[in-house]
């Protein structure tokens, strides 16, 4: 065990100031944050505890719903950039962040994802853990991710006719037989709801036992995905926000960030258990030009930042002020629980349905 600067003990993650207190745990992923007190929470991290990083805008896949609009025409970003966001994430005062969540484009045709995945955990301390289609794992990815990552992710869309349950079923017996935790990221939209309520029903628990958990995830309007297939605040809705609360399967789930104002708002589930938008509060995206913005999501040019212009530390403790201030004070609904949720989306008003469902 070798101690450092910032506080950080290698095989564990210590993070303190007077105001805020972060540790986390490399070996389980568990991870716990709290304020002055163990009863406060702290509005904001003095170093982001995870980082959203897009190594490529590249995928020969065409899923309708991406949000970066990725392509065969798309690019990677070299080991040197990476190398260097690695850098700039790792501060002199606070150390690394615990965890960098690597997507794209598809991560996994990176030509040096396996060497991504090593130079994150050994070279850097910093935990790598990935979203993929799940069609591009070979022997070597395979090996690499048990051996680097904490988690995997594979994203499911039901309308996908090229992955069925019984390759789903393939791909997490394939990796937990490999010791490697799977999730499963389900993208909810107006056309998927129905399904992800056949989900929380326990329809698909057989074929999916051999995943950690389905993490649901809300259908941004962003990228290629068009705004008509947005959550609506109708029974089919209200049928998969019931079944939260009373679900029939023994799967574990959970949710996104853009999912909890409804969580709050409509169901009865411990609000001790969930966060509100951590995007430029505990978390930071970059992506494969180098570009900083609080959220993969983010639409408006005023909040990103190169970081070919910038230092990473100018953006996270300054340049993002103005985006904190006005996040905060961005719920127009004062309802019961506005003091810990933070309601309406910066980036998308189609989200905002909690008032009216």
């Amino acid at each position: 065990m070798r101690e450092v600067e910032s506080g950080i003990i290698m095989g564990d993650f210590r993070r303190h100031t007077e105001d805020y207190n972060f540790v986390g745990d490399p070996n389980t992923g568990i991870t716990f944050r709290w304020g002055e007190s163990l009863h406060k929470n702290p509005v904001c991290a003095p170093w982001p505890e995870l980082a959203d990083i897009s190594i490529s805008n590249y995928c020969t896949k065409q899923c309708k719903y991406c949000y970066r609009a990725s392509s065969p025409d798309g690019t990677f970003i070299s080991l040197e950039d990476y190398s260097f966001i690695l850098e700039q994430l790792t501060s002199k005062r606070y150390g690394p962040v615990f965890q960098v969540a690597l997507g794209g484009g598809e991560p996994l045709l990176h030509p040096q994802i396996t060497e991504i995945l090593r130079l994150t955990r050994k070279e850097y301390n910093i935990i790598p853990n990935y979203t993929t289609s799940g069609f591009f794992f070979t022997p070597e990815i395979i090996q690499a991710t048990g051996r680097y990552c904490g988690a995997v992710a594979v994203s499911y869309d039901p309308y996908r006719r090229d992955m069925t349950w019984e390759r789903l079923n393939e791909i997490g017996t394939e990796l937990a037989d490999e010791g490697i935790k799977v999730n499963i990221h389900f993208v909810v939209s107006d056309s998927t709801v129905d399904a992800a309520a056949n989900l929380l029903e326990g329809y698909q628990d057989n074929p999916l036992n051999r995943f950690n958990s389905i993490i649901f995830l809300t259908y941004k309007p962003f990228g290629k995905a068009n705004v008509a297939d947005c959550l609506k605040p109708d029974d089919r809705l209200r049928r998969f926000l019931a079944l939260v609360e009373n679900p029939g399967t023994k799967l574990q789930f959970g949710f996104d960030a853009c999912f909890v104002p409804l969580l709050f708002r409509k169901t009865k589930v411990n609000f001790e258990l969930l966060d509100s938008c951590e995007c430029g509060f505990f978390s930071v995206y970059i992506d494969e030009r180098l570009d900083v913005s609080p959220c993969s999501f983010c639409n408006e040019r005023s909040y990103k930042f190169s970081l070919r212009q910038y230092n990473f530390a100018d953006i996270w403790e300054n340049e993002f002020q103005k985006y904190r201030q006005k996040v905060l004070k961005n719920c127009p609904d004062n309802c019961a629980v506005s003091d810990i949720c933070r309601g309406k989306c910066e980036f998308f008003e189609e989200l905002f349905i909690c008032p009216v469902i």
